[in-house]
């Protein structure tokens, strides 16, 4: 038994559609991770969503902990599209930091009421509870078993990234989507390679890959970091696996076909994120 991970959508910033996505998908950032005990851990809520639902409508109804690393509407927006919230028998506790501008109830609950939508989160059947991270560098634990730790990472309007523990198999991973790698400070840095890699180096490594190093400069500012840099912070945590997300918007499968086959002349163990894909870690 260990932990899986199922991708439901890693497209960035907004959805893409069209016969030209089929193959890596055009549905924003939303996760699935299933401890060895069957724990379920959503990692954001973008529009891929609706395939993370279906995946959970086909396993026993219950409670769900759903994560999140920022509020950005691309990985937020798919709330609207998860049915289960309006089941009796499904619990949902959704979890994530503040920053500035707000936390976790008000995202949540700001979106799921009119005008944006038309049934009140109070109006679901599923019971929902929200809970506020006390600090973005701390530690919880989900379950009994799933074991998560944050720090914070460099993106407008602030973000997390998350180390995912599972006590049973003793296997780990990083999330890492929405930073912007080059706006680092020293101290994000020392926290972030900390988090890769105490206790030890995690099994695998999912990370913003929006851009090459070739357009750094056209995507300054946008919080998002080259796949050279996520293949780099592998290589020198020691994580063996690395999952690389958040595709351009306009990236069609030709590109990142082409994309991933450069990735893996330089780390054979990198991949590009396909949405409906399982990974066992």
């Amino acid at each position: 038994m260990t932990m899986r991970l199922f991708i439901g959508g890693m497209r960035g910033s907004q959805p893409a559609i069209g016969s030209g996505f089929d193959e890596f998908g055009g549905d924003t950032t939303s996760l699935l991770l299933v401890g060895s005990h069957g724990e379920r851990l959503v990692l954001d809520a973008g529009t891929g969503m609706r395939a993370v639902a279906g995946q959970l409508a086909q396993t026993e109804p219950g409670k769900v902990t759903v994560l999140f690393s920022h509020y950005h509407l691309d990985h937020l927006i798919g709330l609207t599209m998860n049915p289960l919230l309006y089941k009796a028998q499904w619990s949902f506790n959704f979890i994530g930091p503040t920053f500035a501008d707000g936390g976790v109830r008000d995202a949540v609950t700001q979106l799921l009421a009119p005008p944006y939508w038309p049934v009140s989160w109070e109006r679901m059947n599923a019971h929902i509870e929200f809970v506020a991270l006390p600090r973005p560098d701390g530690c919880l634990t989900v379950r009994q078993n799933l074991r998560v730790c944050g720090c914070l990472v460099p993106h407008p309007g602030g973000c997390v990234a998350y180390r995912i523990e599972d006590s049973i198999s003793g296997k780990s991973v990083v999330f890492a989507t929405d930073l912007e790698w080059e706006k680092r400070t020293p101290a994000e840095e020392t926290a972030f390679r900390m988090l890769c890699t105490t206790p030890e180096p995690a099994n695998l490594l999912v990370i913003d890959a929006h851009f090459g190093r070739v357009q750094r400069e056209a995507f300054a500012g946008w919080g998002h970091t080259s796949w050279e840099d996520g293949l780099e912070i592998a290589a020198s945590t020691g994580i063996p696996r690395v999952l690389l997300g958040h595709h351009a918007p306009a990236a069609d499968d030709a590109t990142l076909r082409a994309l991933e086959q450069q990735v893996k002349d330089v780390s054979p163990g990198a991949a590009l994120a396909r949405a409906g894909q399982w990974i066992v870690i």
